[in-house]
């Protein structure tokens, strides 16, 4: 009896054993590195520049394309400050330029790992020219904001392919009414897509 007890015991071990003995599963693949310190981007888009004045100095909006570069710096996954250079430019009828300049420093906000949310102050510039002409017709400078979302659709563990929407405002003139509103409002909207490396 005490034989077939021990029978019983032994063979009710052997599982447990060859479990233990099992060589471990491999290690599942690393994930990709947080994204913090110096990051480089560049973007493209297609958009509007629109225009509106309180004494009707313009009105409207027009088709154009533009382009970004950004320098940012992530103290964290999560936190980091930016310099975004960002002009759009329209080619009108009769070789006229227009260009609206967006230059801000920045702040940048990662909620998520694939999304960035972006707010800045600095500085527009607009400018008239001519396609054969390497001088502006017309131009002037005003304070400006900018804000900005996108959203990762590849990641590499040292670069990002991603979408993004972005508006930036310059306010010009000198509030010739008094009612605390810019007399002419430059707006650029545009989305497209961004290329960004980092972990340098």
């Amino acid at each position: 009896m005490r034989s077939t007890y021990l029978l019983i015991t032994a063979v009710s071990l052997v599982p447990a054993l060859a479990f233990a003995q099992e060589p471990a599963s491999p290690a599942s693949p690393a994930s990709p590195p947080e994204r913090t310190g110096l990051e480089l981007a560049l973007g493209l888009q297609g958009g509007k520049i629109f225009c509106e004045g309180q004494m009707g100095q313009c009105d409207g909006f027009t088709e154009a394309g533009g382009g970004n570069i950004t320098a940012s710096w992530f103290f964290g996954p999560k936190l980091g400050i930016a310099l975004d250079l960002w002009a759009m430019s329209h080619h009108g009828e009769q070789g006229f330029v227009f260009t609206h300049y967006v230059n801000t420093v920045a702040v940048r906000w990662r909620p998520v790992p694939i999304l960035t949310l972006t707010g800045g102050i600095g500085a527009a510039h607009a400018s008239l020219s001519h396609e054969n002409s390497n001088f502006a017709v017309n131009s002037d400078d005003a304070f400006a904001i900018m804000g900005a979302a996108s959203i990762d659709l590849i990641r590499g563990r040292r670069w990002a392919l991603a979408l993004e929407a972005r508006f930036g405002n310059g306010f010009y003139g000198n509030d010739k009414n008094n009612d605390g509103m810019a007399d002419v409002v430059g707006r650029n909207v545009g989305a497209g897509a961004h290329f960004a490396v980092f972990g340098f």
